[in-house]
């Protein structure tokens, strides 16, 4: 176990620190001490670290970016997302996310009438997450035109007769790069000007019919209570931290009564995960969430509870507005914010927190025992 460091140990390191002579390299320290902190979970001070290295170095791009991201997870969207935007489109590693159109990017302002073009960035589960912001921005008037993975447009439901949706390409589509916006914008990037645009919950929608088809599927097998699991992340920087073992979810294989399914997007061995957890996962075969969203959204939305790790399934079940147990590191993503249990982002997501880095043990037995006696509303 690794303890969160002490007052007085955080103290010291800011001496340290300020003993160096030259401020750029001192702002640099402070950021490198700042990233530790927070996978330490000490978010606080890994903000304050922060906030001193940007008066050490106020121009400093990866120092602007981590201090938004901070911000954004104490509630400061605007403010943090400025922040982030400022830092982060200065580095070359962000220069792959950034879409060739000519068109000015939006500043605020109303978009009653405008024609704004909205492009989707990063990965699948941080595309679901951004676009919460849809339905606002259509009831106020836009006429957006949204460039995203294809995966999404599906599950858009009513909405997708009033956006205009093209595949996210690389190189661009031409016909997009030679049509006629008033402003684009970063769907993250468009969240600075939307009031509360963490709220909102339930922002996709699954096929009514095929999550039908599951439930009855399912009831043919019997009474039991529906759940499916995610445990594993294949992000390269934090995937492992975040991924957890078949052995440790083992307790909940013992609540009777109970039918457990795949959400593990990939070829997982759910023989070996099966022999492992004590208990028999089924899986649809028909389901590849890395080609499609479609059936995956529909199986989930007919599950009665979703356990997941922090990755693509904890979004796609949130913006579902489907019941879902996510499971968090101590050093969480700057996304889940501070709260204990619950999340600003989706309203039907409960999380359940690691107490101690690299340790699931407070954590999982919490959530093992709020299983036991867990019954559907």
């Amino acid at each position: 176990m690794i303890p969160v460091p002490s007052d007085t140990t955080l103290a010291a390191l800011h001496r340290a620190i300020a003993a160096e002579g030259d401020a750029t390299r001192r702002a640099e320290l402070l950021l490198l001490a700042a990233r530790a902190l927070r996978q330490l979970g000490a978010f606080q001070a890994a903000r304050d670290a922060l906030e001193t290295a940007r008066i050490e170095a106020p121009d400093h791009p990866h120092i602007q970016r981590s201090l938004g991201l901070e911000l954004f997870r104490i509630g400061q969207v605007s403010e943090g997302l400025t922040l982030y935007d400022q830092g982060r489109w200065q580095l070359e590693s962000h220069a792959k996310y950034r879409r060739p159109f000519s068109a000015p990017y939006w500043k605020g302002g109303t978009v009653k009438g405008r024609r704004l073009l909205l492009w989707a960035e990063q990965g699948i589960g941080d595309q679901i997450m951004q676009a919460r912001i849809l339905p606002r921005l259509l009831a106020e008037g836009a006429a957006i035109t949204l460039e995203a993975d294809p995966r999404l447009f599906p599950l858009l439901g009513p909405l997708a007769a009033q956006i205009t949706c093209v595949p996210q390409t690389c190189p661009a589509n031409t016909a997009l790069q030679k049509a006629q916006f008033d402003w684009q914008s970063s769907l993250f990037s468009a969240w600075r000007f939307v009031e509360t645009p963490t709220e909102g919950g339930q922002c996709l929608h699954a096929d009514p019919a095929l999550t039908g088809r599951y439930r009855s599927a399912w009831a043919k097998m019997g009474s039991a209570l529906n759940v499916g699991l995610s445990w594993h992340s294949r992000a390269e920087a934090t995937g492992a931290l975040r991924s957890i073992t078949p052995e440790a979810l083992a307790p909940l294989s013992a609540r009777p009564k109970t039918r457990f399914h795949s959400l593990q997007y990939g070829r997982p061995d759910l023989t070996a995960f099966s022999q492992a957890f004590g208990a028999p996962l089924l899986s649809d075969p028909s389901v590849d969430p890395l080609a499609s969203l479609t059936r995956q959204a529909a199986q989930i939305a007919a599950l009665d509870l979703v356990i997941t790790i922090d990755n693509a399934t904890a979004h796609l079940a949130g913006a579902l507005g489907v019941k879902t147990w996510v499971l968090l590191p101590k050093g969480s993503e700057w996304r889940w914010g501070t709260r204990l249990f619950e999340t600003a982002l989706y309203p039907s997501v409960r999380l359940f927190r690691a107490s101690d880095f690299g340790q699931w043990g407070t954590a999982l037995w919490r959530l093992a025992e709020e299983f036991r006696t867990y019954q559907t509303q």
